[in-house]
């Protein structure tokens, strides 16, 4: 069948660039009664127009900013954190690179203030389901190895002096990666590697963010909620994580 691909370069005439700002009289309860509070969680949506609005990338300011506030743990299932890649090589795609601002956050998490930081990829060049590397590529080729020493460079670039001995500590206690897999196991019954299209991470166990934002560099409009509430954080660490 014939498939099409439809690009929106600009916004229609007449329609405002961005949604009208909150405010409080639309909350549907008088937030001096605790009793109307019941049933409601509290959250924050977070966007980003992408390359339609150069100028507007919240989303990645509010990541950032999360990751700098981290003070005991933070816990990432990610498709991946390296750059897209020619599918079977490790040689990134024009314009594609390391998420420097991320990778700086984690780092400084790491060696300013001990922060654990814990990640779950996507095994390297997983396809889902019968399609070909250029239609759907949960994992774009990167390993474990990759990222936890583009985090150790972020550390060195922060510190050049750092002593090796100490790095070394803080590597071994602070940073765990690890590939997903299921019983033991990182491949499916018909040998394909098990991938994730998450981009989920929990920050301090107390909150967390899910949308369709993935942490390595493709300049995409996305959207996405954090959930600011422990209860229902430690609900979706015992479903989930």
């Amino acid at each position: 069948p014939l498939q099409s691909r439809v690009t929106v370069s600009e916004f229609p005439e007449g329609i405002d660039i961005f949604p009208p700002h909150y405010e409080k009289n639309c909350v549907p309860f008088d937030p001096h009664f605790e009793d109307d509070r019941q049933g409601h969680v509290p959250m924050i949506t977070m966007g980003r127009y992408g390359s339609l609005l150069y100028s507007a990338r919240p989303s990645d300011d509010a990541i950032e900013a999360m990751f700098k506030e981290a003070r005991t743990i933070i816990r990432c299932a990610l498709q991946d954190l390296g750059p897209i890649t020619i599918p079977g090589t490790k040689i990134a795609v024009p314009g594609c690179v390391w998420p420097k601002t991320y990778l700086k956050a984690l780092g400084e998490a790491i060696y300013r203030r001990g922060v654990d930081v814990e990640i779950v990829l996507s095994n390297p060049g997983s396809i889902p389901g019968n399609l070909s590397p250029t239609e759907a590529l949960y994992g774009n080729g990167w390993t474990c190895a990759d990222v936890a020493s583009e985090i150790i460079k972020s550390i060195k670039e922060l510190d050049e002096d750092v002593e090796d001995d100490q790095l070394r500590k803080m590597v071994q206690e602070n940073l765990r990666l690890c590939y997903l897999k299921q019983g033991k196991k990182h491949k499916w019954g018909t040998e394909k590697t098990k991938g994730m299209h998450a981009k989920h991470f929990i920050i301090d166990d107390s909150a967390y963010y899910i949308g369709s934002q993935n942490l390595y560099v493709c300049d995409l409009a996305e959207w996405g909620i954090l959930v600011d509430d422990s209860g229902q954080t430690a609900k979706v660490m015992q479903e989930y994580w």
